[in-house]
C-alpha cells in the first residue's frame, strides 16, 4: 500500500504545476517546493517532525503546544477528513500565492485574486 504522505506530496506537486501552468504562480514556486520537500527528506523522521511544528506555529502565530493539540486532534479524524483539510490548507496557501505573484507581476494589480 502507497505512503499516505507520498500521495499527497504528489497531488501537492501537482497542483502547484497547475498553477504554473495556468499562469497564476511563479515557475519557482515547484522549484522551491521541491527543494523544501528533499531538505525535509534529508532530515531524520524525529527532526522532521519537530522542526516543521515550529516552522508551522512560528508561521500561523500560534504557541507550539496549541498547535501540537490541533495537529493530534487532526490525526484523530478519518482519514478522508484528514486529506480534505490538507488539501484545503494547499488551496489557501496557493490563494496567498497568486495574490503575492500578480501583487509582484509588472503591472499587477492590487492582489485580488479570486480562488478556485
Amino acid at each position: 500500500m502507497p505512503d499516505p504522505a507520498d500521495a499527497f506530496e504528489t497531488w501537492l506537486l501537482r497542483r502547484v504545476a497547475e498553477d504554473i501552468e495556468g499562469n497564476e504562480v511563479s515557475a519557482d514556486l515547484l522549484t522551491e517546493l521541491r527543494a523544501a520537500l528533499a531538505e525535509v527528506r534529508a532530515r531524520p523522521p524525529e527532526a522532521r517532525d519537530s522542526l516543521a511544528l515550529m516552522e508551522l506555529a512560528e508561521r500561523v502565530n500560534l504557541p507550539v503546544g496549541h498547535l501540537r493539540e490541533l495537529l493530534a486532534a487532526l490525526e484523530r479524524q478519518p482519514t478522508v477528513t484528514r486529506e480534505r483539510i490538507r488539501r484545503r490548507l494547499v488551496e489557501a496557501w496557493l490563494i496567498q500565492q497568486r495574490q503575492a505573484y500578480y501583487t509582484d507581476r509588472p503591472g499587477g494589480d492590487d492582489g485580488e485574486v479570486v480562488g478556485r
